[in-house]
């Protein structure tokens, strides 16, 4: 494990901020998706000629812009302490500590607060309400 614990306060104060960086990455993620799909049908249409050739080197060149601005966006959220958990949902974790275990403080897109936890080596799934009195710890 490296990087900051977080108060769930401290947390929650960056939460606007992520939550529009959250947005971007859903969005990019799914501009991937399509350039990606783009390049594929344009590799798959090509036949060797100049004007073919041209586009399969415009939809890469459009892949690699696209995911230069995913990878910073990554990059921001990494910057600010958290980890992209789900591209296409938005799920953000940050490390903190609850009732002494460090744990991850769980953020999912739409949500006004973080309100969850789940240990290290879970997921989202077992992700659990923070408890009320270890919520500022």
């Amino acid at each position: 494990m490296k990087g900051k614990i977080f108060t769930v306060d401290e947390a929650n104060r960056m939460l606007p901020l992520v939550a529009r960086i959250a947005d971007d990455i859903v969005r990019t993620y799914g501009e991937v998706n399509t350039a990606l799909q783009a390049y594929e049908a344009a590799k798959a249409a090509a036949g060797g000629d100049d004007a073919s050739e041209a586009e399969l080197r415009r939809r890469d060149a459009e892949v690699g812009e696209v995911l230069d601005r995913f990878q910073a966006l990554i990059q921001e959220i990494e910057a600010l302490g958290g980890t992209v958990k789900d591209y296409e949902r938005g799920f953000i974790d940050f490390y903190g500590d609850v009732a002494g275990e460090i744990v991850y403080l769980c953020w999912t897109r739409g949500e006004t607060s973080i309100g969850h936890w789940h240990r290290l080596e879970e997921g989202y799934a077992k992700r659990r309400a923070l408890p009320v009195l270890g919520a500022a710890a």
